[in-house]
């Protein structure tokens, strides 16, 4: 009917019919908005609101036709237009819910992916309507498609634990548990948030409905009186979503509440609120925090002992042992607003009802209820009842599957997990670590744990993963294994945890440890670094819970006790008290952090007279490396106070690169998926350059990275676009030109394709095509097929006029799809041999791009992994297979067992086909540093095979170099591995060593064990035989 009316006449009835009351013109507006041009759409994109909240069906139904011609038409408009396809598929008549979901459903799943990392790094915005939208959008996803949020999952947890927000949290938390428990008519009533983008604070206005209104309010940072005496009218209202959002509101403010009080006697708020909380309504989640939130305010404004210990006694037991989780949680969140008022006779109630209870039940129903049951305890003084099996990882079900495991299958069943806990998945990873700690738990006294392994877990790169490391260090702690002091040492690091979480269970697990063995304070190492650290969270951290077991935890340290009552001093016995302080370097840290806190405070409230103060105090002290946690803020001070810039100068002068200690965690929020927090990584780097700090080989590998894929904000790449403008490499600047002509190239050619061709297109029209499938965190390579004559064609190192980033990103592409086994590309790796060894070997001796080098190496190993003994046969078919002697020197260096096997078996064959050792000393150096350690047993094996072969007989000094040290490993190596290492010399020829490395080895002929014993008579025997003869 319309196909062929000019685009401006369409545009024009879509706008007379839009505006129409009668639902046949709105209808007709429906169906005219798919044939608009891009321009007309986006001018009218807020007018779909209008179509998609008219009630009829045929309105609804042509609408939802052209979003799918949209969608079909111009991708890129799919973030704004989804929504409301997702809207439909859960709130709406069938018919149309049905047809929202077969769109869904028909959509490349990379969108829905991208709508969600989108909306994801929203969560971390400051501005509460912008992460209420991005909780909305990503609750309306969950409904219909929840597979796609699990990389949401860790944002999520950490906004319904403990974002000021009650709103906030209610909607985290009811998408986690997928609305079981809070209704999903929650988002219904607040998607007007999505619908009108711009509603803020500051649109406030008579035509908003009630229900508007207090979701504004609720969200607004600051609310003034008059806004509080309106919200105070509806506290009681019969709907409870009104009263709900009145109370949690007025919970948020309650220093308002009490200064209006006190200003307005007629104001009853206590006699409101004490009558609805002792109503017998059905108990709900919702009722339960509307209860909780009644407490909470009714607590700040009156203190009524016996009415108190009513309600502990009766309804807050009742919710606290109700079959919600939940409900539960509010139980715990109302002991321990009674717990705050420090009041003797609620605490015994509270840790009678407690001691009543079986408590690991109760904390385990979720992680909300450990928390702050957790929470509860502390504050009651009762470590005494935390314990391993109340974290809500213990698993009763797994516990007695395990019991059902015979005790010579359990260690073989550790191995399996540890294996399998090296997979990419995160939430794999999280569910295999949690295996691995009640398995811990279950055989305490089978298991020989790796120490590196629970390192592994409590420095993953997700914060859900790590929480479960620092429940493992407690069920090692109870459970009676024994604690290597370099894992305490080590672990000591889950302080600076960015999570309340592992920073919480962390500080508990010491605490306990202290209690248990206090005798490891003798170990200075151990009791310094704790100390220090203990002391930086007492001083700074922002959980009053976890400054409270620092601050039991140091009272256990006589060293201690002069930093205890630090917050209750004046200014002045602040400054005294760190002066002290820094007088014990193991406490630099700790005031360093403690002066970036209040600094980051006055400059947030523009305080100069107190910035003056601390920077005067900095200009007085010795500048360590501790020093560095305060160059963000000396940075940005340096303009309005010249002391600033000084102490810079003074870093600069003192440091000529990034400590190690900073670099190390600067690298690690680079990692992080959590996004606001690897913008602030990449911001102190873009500074770091700025002050002419030269940034290591590893950091800015991640920087270029940054640039080549794209981000979930465009933040990142800006600042990382600006770090490789100024630094002076080849790669760093050809990274740079090359994103900048392909920007330009997107731009200019308004172009988009879902399809990959690599055959067929040009590198741009592939970067292009990529930029559709790729974010930097959930690449979806495996959607291109690549062969790798395809990638050698695009190869920067076969001409200069091929992409560097599109070779980086195709290199990507070839190594997912071999993970994933990728059955051509194994046949090709099979018939081209030569020819894949040949060219991966010149990207990793590559000079000029080092990057690029650097993922030839992770390719390499990837195709070790996947075909066995290829590699060993691709440069045994070389015509000149010496030439790769440096690659295998290489791959020696890389700590994985399996590459280092592959290349040691690889160098034993080529010892064998003369390839002679004394030529390649640095090789044979490698060779032998892997002999000494004999826990690797089968590359000790390997590297001894090795060494067997060596020629270091045509060379008497070299192998007196080798006996010495073979000797050297003799003397700590287990009774196993003497006998290999003694084969040695059998095969070399005993009478071939120096006189004073033989009569070291004849110590040895006293050795307890008869074996090592009768080999070295052996030897001796031979000796002097030989000798004589």
């Amino acid at each position: 009917m319309y196909q062929s009316t000019d685009k401006n006449d369409l545009a024009a009835l879509f706008d007379k019919y839009i505006e129409s009351d009668n639902y046949k013109d709105k209808t007709e507006a429906a169906k005219i908005l798919g044939l608009l041009d891009e321009q007309a759409l986006d001018e009218r994109m807020q007018k779909i609101v209008i179509l998609n909240s008219d009630p009829n069906i045929a309105v609804l139904l042509n609408l939802l036709s052209s979003i799918k011609v949209i969608l079909l038409k111009y991708p890129k408009k799919a973030g704004k237009l989804l929504i409301h396809v997702y809207i439909n598929t859960e709130f709406s008549n069938h018919l149309v819910k049905e047809f929202s979901r077969q769109i869904i459903d028909s959509i490349n799943p990379k969108v829905i992916d991208n709508l969600v990392v989108y909306y994801n790094s929203k969560l971390y915005s400051k501005n509460n309507f912008e992460v209420a939208r991005a909780l909305l959008v990503l609750g309306f996803v969950s409904m219909h498609t929840p597979r796609y949020l699990k990389n949401s999952l860790p944002e999520l947890s950490m906004i319904s634990l403990y974002s000021r927000s009650e709103l906030l949290r209610i909607l985290s938390q009811a998408i986690l548990d997928e609305f079981e428990n809070i209704p999903k008519s929650i988002i219904k009533d607040l998607k007007f948030l999505i619908e009108s983008p711009d509603a803020n604070e500051d649109n406030l206005n008579a035509e908003n409905d009630l229900l508007k209104k207090l979701v504004i309010l609720n969200l607004k940072n600051e609310i003034s009186e008059d806004e509080l005496l309106f919200i105070l009218k509806y506290l009681d209202d019969a709907d409870y979503r009104i009263a709900l959002l009145s109370a949690i509101t007025l919970k948020k403010h309650q220093k308002l509440l009490k200064n209006l009080i006190r200003s307005k006697n007629e104001l009853d708020v206590h006699s409101l609120i004490s009558g609805k909380l002792y109503e017998s309504d059905e108990i709900t989640a919702i009722n339960a925090l509307l209860a909780f939130s009644y407490l909470t305010i009714d607590m700040n404004l009156e203190m009524d002992t016996k009415r108190y210990i009513k309600l502990i006694e009766n309804q807050v037991k009742e919710y606290l042992t109700h079959e919600n989780y939940l409900i539960s949680f509010y139980g715990f969140e109302m002991l321990n607003s009674f717990v705050l008022l420090n009041n003797d006779e609620l605490n015994l109630r509270i840790e009678k009802v407690l001691e009543n209870n079986d408590l690991g039940k109760l904390f385990r129903k979720n992680n909300l209820n450990y928390y702050s049951g957790t929470r509860l305890l502390v504050n009651l003084g009762r470590y005494d009842l935390l314990s391993p099996e109340k974290n809500m990882y213990f698993d009763e079900d797994l516990m007695i599957e395990y019991s059902e495991i015979p005790k010579n299958r359990v260690i073989e069943q550790f191995k399996n997990l540890e294996k399998e806990f090296k997979n990419e998945d995160w939430l794999y990873r999280f569910e295999i670590g949690k295996k691995i700690g009640n398995l811990l738990y279950a055989f305490p006294s089978e298991i020989n744990y790796k120490q590196e392994l629970i390192q592994t877990i409590l420095t993953d790169r997700v914060y859900l993963v790590r929480s479960i490391g620092a429940w493992i260090l407690q069920i090692i702690l109870e459970r009676g294994f024994k604690i290597p002091e370099k894992l305490i040492i080590e672990s000591i690091a889950g302080f600076d945890d960015p999570n309340m979480e592992i920073r919480q269970d962390c500080a508990i697990f010491y605490n306990k440890l202290i209690k248990k063995y206090p005798e490891i304070l003798k170990n200075s190492e151990i009791s310094s670094k704790l100390q220090g650290s203990l002391t930086t969270k007492y001083f700074t951290d922002h959980f009053t819970v976890i400054r409270t077991i620092c601050e039991d935890t140091l009272k256990l340290i006589p060293e201690s006790k002069e930093l205890i009552g630090y917050e209750s001093k004046n200014l002045e016995e602040k400054f005294k008290t760190l002066e002290k302080a820094l007088d014990h370097p193991e406490l630099n840290k700790s005031v360093v952090i403690r002066l970036k806190v209040k600094l980051k405070s006055y400059i947030r409230s523009e305080d100069s007279e107190n910035i003056v103060k601390i920077l005067e105090f900095i200009e007085k002290q010795e500048l360590t490396e501790e020093y560095f946690d305060l160059f963000h803020e000396l940075f940005k001070l340096k303009k309005d106070f010249e002391i600033a810039g000084e102490l810079l100068k003074r870093l600069k002068n003192k440091f000529s690169e990034v400590p190690k200690s900073r670099e190390a965690i600067i690298y690690g929020n680079l990692n992080e998926m959590i996004i606001s927090r690897r913008i602030n990584a990449v911001n102190e780097i873009f500074e770091y350059i700025l002050e002419g700090y030269k940034i290591s080989e590893r950091i800015t590998r991640k920087i270029k990275e940054f640039v080549i894929y794209p981000q979930a904000t465009p933040k990142i790449t800006e600042l990382s676009l600006k770090i490789l403008e100024k630094i002076d490499t080849e790669e760093s600047k050809k990274i740079f030109e090359e994103k900048q002509e392909l920007e330009n190239y997107i731009l200019e050619n308004n172009f988009e394709s879902e399809v990959v061709d690599i055959k067929n297109q040009t590198w741009q029209e592939i970067y292009f095509s990529l930029k559709y499938l790729l974010t930097h965190d959930y690449k979806t390579l495996n959607y291109v097929d690549l062969e790798f004559l395809d990638f050698m064609k695009f190869s920067i190192l076969n001409s200069e006029r091929n992409s560097l980033i599109i070779t980086i990103i195709l290199l990507d592409i070839f190594k997912a799809n071999l993970k994933s086994g990728d059955t051509n590309l194994m046949y090709e790796l099979g018939k081209y041999k030569k020819s894949v060894l040949n060219n991966i070997f010149k990207i990793i001796f590559n000079a000029k791009y080092p990057l690029l080098a650097y993922k030839g190496l992770e390719c390499l190993k990837v195709i070790i992994t996947k075909k066995t003994s290829w590699f060993e046969e691709s440069v045994l078919n070389a015509e000149n297979f010496e030439e790769y002697l440096p690659l295998i020197s290489k791959l020696l260096d890389e700590n994985e067992p399996q590459i280092q096997v592959e290349a040691l078996e690889t160098l034993a064959s080529m010892v064998k086909l003369k390839v002679k050792c004394t030529e390649h000393p640095e090789i044979s150096k490698k060779v032998l540093e892997l002999i000494s350690d004999d826990k690797k047993w089968i590359i000790f094996k390997k590297a001894l095979e090795v060494i067997y072969s060596c020629n270091f007989e045509d060379n008497l000094e070299m192998l007196e170099k080798v006996s010495k040290q073979i000797i050297g490993y003799l003397k700590t190596s287990n009774d196993d591995s003497k006998l290999f290492l003694i084969k040695f010399f059998k095969i070399k020829g005993i009478d071939k060593i120096p006189d004073y490395l033989f009569d070291e080895l004849k110590t040895f002929e006293k050795s307890s064990n008869p074996y090592v014993s009768s080999e070295i008579a052996e030897l001796i025997k031979k000796r002097k035989i030989n000798m004589n003869y």
